[in-house]
């Protein structure tokens, strides 16, 4: 069965390399461009694996992991912060992920996450 993964990316093109190299792992994914079409997702859906941006319009990454990490339903779901802008300090995700960042680094960062 294909692990399902929430992609949060208010960039375009990140978010379709993001959505292509997952699939290219086997996973399906589903996409949301903020921290609120996310949170929508979430009420009728529960991924495997959730990838947000931290600087994200209205809510950013880090408010949308602490929220998910206070919801008995989607406390266990890893949550992974990505930024260009450092990793945010005593932050709620359960890893960090630099951008910029190229296939190989990403394909190696999520693998142990989506068990591929």
């Amino acid at each position: 069965m294909a692990r399902v993964c929430l992609i949060v990316e208010d960039e375009p093109p990140i978010l379709r390399l993001v959505a292509l190299v997952l699939q290219g792992m086997g996973c399906e994914t589903l996409a949301a461009p903020n921290a609120e079409a996310a949170l929508d997702i979430l009420a009728s859906a529960k991924p495997d694996l959730i990838i947000t941006d931290v600087r994200l319009p209205g809510m950013n990454g880090d408010e949308l992991a602490r929220e998910l990490k206070a919801n008995p339903q989607l406390a266990t779901t890893p949550v992974i912060l990505m930024s260009a802008y450092g990793e945010p300090p005593r932050h709620n995700g359960d890893g960090f992920l630099p951008k910029p960042f190229d296939i190989d680094q990403l394909v190696e960062f999520v693998q142990p996450y989506v068990g591929v």
